[in-house]
């Protein structure tokens, strides 16, 4: 904790109004001296010995709870002293995070200064430069005016990426009573505030199609014969009993004594290195860096699309009733069904980097303009795998065979292109639901 004693402003006033009244007594005589430069004198010695003799605080910094990106949280102060004075907070806030007034009136400034209490932010050099297309990070802080033993004050924090960020170092500072004197105080209390990349919902026909993938993977090591059901999307079509659907109005597949497992699906993400990535526009950003003063690379935009995608595929899983194993550049993760906050620890700090190699259901990757989904065959964007997302070019999806050619697909208006290469999956199309607005109604070997 280091000290720094010096005058405020109004204290270098008071000094300037001192030497004048020194000069005047030069000139006029001893009494212009004592009507004005004693009081001055009094005064400023009264408020050195006021502020040096301030103890030295300690602050407690409570952090809301982890959250998406772009989540609004309060940060409570508790600042603690034998002795009770005021004083105001300067927390130090990371690039990545912005902070807003509190009901303590707190502010967020750049390099430059604010009023503190007054919930106003002067930009100082740190500030970014609208509409310039980058950003120069500087330091921020959130200003708030307090009381050392008395009350816990509160700021809000908007963390605009995902990842852990560092808060603080605090500085407090402790003023005379009249103003003119203050001492900075610097505390060394450091805590990280934890961000999880954005999650974004899924289409129910897209949820389907995803825990057909733990199945098709399984059917290997099936056991015995269950029983028949009705069709629901997302049964592989290699389980459709064709002699039983022919006698009924609908489709019906077997079921065997394996599937009555848990499903587990297993994800790799990664994201394509050596290229450059188009800067992508998010709600928390105008398409210039952060807006916040800091500039995101390229390499850090693709890594925070591939950990949006992961997020939202997985969490879909496990919502389903699905477990997962997620593999990305950083290290795996498992997660059970229903358990989501290893996935998002995980992906909140995870790093860009080629997909690893390993085999499996789910394939993730965030390229130079696109993020792309790959299971069961089919390769997709992952906007069009979003609730509500568009469809391009009419199609949602294109089916890869296992030697590099593309198999047929059902367009959006529900008709098949291009080669088939399964007779029985051609002559499944009429039976198939009509693939809904976001055209997944893929069929594929």
């Amino acid at each position: 904790m280091t000290p720094n004693l010096r005058p405020t402003r109004r204290g270098y006033a008071v000094l300037a109004v001192g030497a004048g009244a020194l000069a005047a007594g030069a000139v006029f005589g001893p009494r212009t001296l004592d009507a004005v430069v004693l009081p001055i004198a009094v005064a400023l010695v009264a408020a050195v010995v006021q502020v040096w003799r301030a103890p030295e605080p300690s602050i407690e910094r409570r952090l809301p709870p982890a959250a998406e990106s772009g989540t609004t949280g309060v940060v409570e102060l508790t600042l603690d002293a034998p002795e009770s004075y005021p004083a105001t907070v300067r927390d130090r806030l990371p690039a990545d995070v912005r902070g807003e007034p509190g009901d303590n009136g707190a502010a967020t400034a750049g390099d430059g200064a604010v009023t503190a209490g007054s919930g106003t932010t002067t930009a100082g050099d740190g500030a970014a430069t609208a509409g310039s297309g980058t950003t120069t990070a500087g330091d921020r802080e959130a200003v708030i005016e307090a009381t050392v033993g008395g009350d816990a004050v509160t700021y809000d924090v908007t963390p605009k990426r995902r990842g852990e960020h560092e808060i603080g170092p605090a500085s407090v500072v402790a003023t005379d009573v009249l103003g003119l004197v203050e001492r900075t105080r610097e505390v060394d209390a450091r805590d990280a505030l934890v961000a999880f990349p954005r999650v974004r919902s899924l289409s129910g026909a897209v949820r389907a199609d995803l825990r057909a993938a733990s199945r098709s993977r399984s059917a290997a090591g099936r056991d015995e014969f269950d029983g028949l059901r009705e069709y629901v999307r997302g049964d592989a079509l290699r389980d459709v009993h064709w002699k039983s659907s022919a006698k009924r109005d609908g489709l019906v597949v077997r079921e065997f004594t394996a599937d009555a497992d848990p499903e587990h699906v297993t994800v790799a993400a990664g994201t394509v290195t050596g290229e450059t990535r188009v800067g992508v526009e998010r709600p928390e950003d105008d398409g210039g860096g952060t807006g916040d003063g800091s500039a995101r690379t390229n390499d850090d935009g693709a890594a925070d699309a591939m950990a949006e995608a992961a997020a939202s595929v997985c969490l879909s899983l496990v919502r389903d009733g699905a477990g997962v194993t997620l593999t990305t550049p950083s290290g795996s993760v498992e997660a059970a069904a229903g358990r989501r906050r290893e996935l998002l620890d995980h992906l909140a700090v995870v790093e860009g980097g080629p997909v690893p190699r390993e085999s499996a259901d789910v394939e993730i990757v965030a390229g130079a303009d696109s993020t792309t989904v790959r299971f069961d065959g089919r390769e997709r964007d992952f906007e069009t795998l979003v609730d509500g997302g568009d469809v391009v070019e009419g199609r949602a999806t294109r089916s890869v065979a296992a030697d590099g050619g593309v198999t047929g697909s059902v367009a959006a208006d529900g008709g098949a292109t291009g080669p088939v290469a399964d007779p029985e999956a051609a002559a499944s199309v009429e039976h198939r639901e009509a693939p809904d607005e976001h055209g997944s109604g893929a069929v594929s070997r």
